[in-house]
């Protein structure tokens, strides 16, 4: 199918968001209305839907209980509110598998915590070895609010796992041990058992949606700059981050060739990474761009920007905005030397971008300041020169032009 009629198919079923098994964007995992799609395995809790909410009751006597979706997810995106009684401990299983594969099969496998110790989100092996999150890293914490919905946020890539909490990150792990073990499995929402003469008690769950990352591909490799071309000092990190960090007289935005370019050219895709920037830090992100001498007149930029402290009404050249075409409609930007997670999907002229899990462009490039920019072309990263130490880490990219 031609780029422009993919672009206008998915237009009219409701744009880059709707529920297409293709889909980059979110898909609902849960109707609002039925369980299709779930299946119980272990215990005897009850699940049941009522307004929109699936609503998990305990049952005394029963060990943990699972509702689990009945498709395996092994690369992903997983967000959903869920509001817990105070008695009950609960959790999300992700690429969990049950012994035998049966019904009565042990449930095993990574849980993201629920509950109100300190210890929401935070990721402990179901029978499956203990806690994953190492104990000097599970301090506790009032992220999780008593008696209101909480909003979670789970990115499963390879062997990495990182958890939010109402927009505040919880866990970053990396757990290859685990991976290796349960590559991909069944998502299952817990009712934890009960002792005698406890409860009733019921753990909610609504909004719940998957952006599937199993055909992204990473960019960055966290060991080398294969695949990239600069003459800027971009420096990988023990840790699989890359920083960017200027050599002494290195100023100015102009210096195209210290960009950090890409060998190969995207034209329509969905571009995912995270980034973390000093005091009044500044980058961007460049796309599209068709020469690379001269990217600012021949390709698209969204912006980095420590705009954390900005009150004043956002502009096109705040984070996340579009250079001189979209300001951003929300300032989600994290404090400096914290983590900002930036998803760009740009397909035929419809683009959007997502900052620290929130929309905030959505934007037609045909009708403003890019209507001339090419279709396809390269991906950058911006060396703004001294002092604009930046880190970049899981850059990853879902190339929708590839066949």
């Amino acid at each position: 199918m031609p780029r422009l009629a993919f672009a206008l198919l998915l237009c009219t079923l409701g744009g880059i968001t709707s529920a297409r098994a293709d889909d980059p964007g979110f898909v609902d995992l849960f109707d609002g209305t039925t369980l299709d799609g779930w299946s119980q395995r272990n215990g005897t809790a009850t699940y049941r839907v009522e307004d929109g909410m699936i609503i998990g009751k305990t049952s005394v006597g029963s060990p943990n209980s699972f509702l689990c979706t009945n498709k395996l997810y092994g690369d992903f995106e997983l967000t959903f509110d869920v509001k817990v009684d105070a008695g009950l401990n609960s959790g999300v299983q992700i690429r969990s598998q049950s012994v035998g594969d049966t019904p009565e099969g042990r449930v095993n496998g990574p849980q993201v915590e629920i509950s109100l110790d300190g210890m929401a989100g935070y990721v402990y092996g179901e029978s499956a070895g203990g806690w994953m999150t190492p104990d000097a890293d599970r301090k506790p914490h009032q992220t999780f609010k008593d008696g209101e919905w909480n909003s979670y946020r789970v990115v499963a890539f390879g062997n990495h796992i990182e958890t939010w909490i109402n927009g505040q990150q919880i866990s970053d792990l990396t757990h290859e041990e685990r991976f290796q073990s349960h590559p991909k499995g069944f998502i299952g929402l817990q009712v934890h058992g009960i002792g005698k003469d406890q409860g009733p008690f019921e753990v909610r769950w609504r909004n719940i949606k998957l952006r599937d990352l199993s055909k992204f591909q990473s960019l960055y490799n966290g060991k080398d700059l294969s695949d990239w071309t600069t003459t800027g000092n971009w420096i990988p990190q023990d840790d699989g981050s890359l920083l960017i960090q200027p050599r002494e007289g290195e100023k100015g935005w102009q210096r195209y060739d210290a960009y950090l370019w890409s060998e190969k050219k995207y034209g329509d895709f969905v571009l995912d990474l995270e980034y973390a920037y000093p005091p009044n830090g500044n980058s961007g992100v460049y796309f599209r761009v068709g020469d690379r001498k001269d990217p600012v007149e021949k390709g698209i930029e969204a912006q980095i920007l420590d705009s954390s402290k900005k009150t004043d009404p956002l502009s096109h050249h705040d984070h996340g905005g579009i250079i001189r075409t979209a300001a951003p409609t929300k300032n989600m930007s994290s404090e400096p030397g914290e983590w900002n997670r930036m998803v760009v999907t740009c397909i035929g002229s419809h683009l959007q971008v997502e900052l620290n899990g929130e929309q905030i462009i959505d934007t037609q490039l045909d009708q403003g300041a890019m209507k001339d920019r090419p279709l396809e072309g390269y991906i950058g990263l911006q060396d703004h020169g001294e002092p604009n130490n930046l880190k970049f880490r899981n850059i990853r990219i879902r190339d929708l032009s590839a066949k």
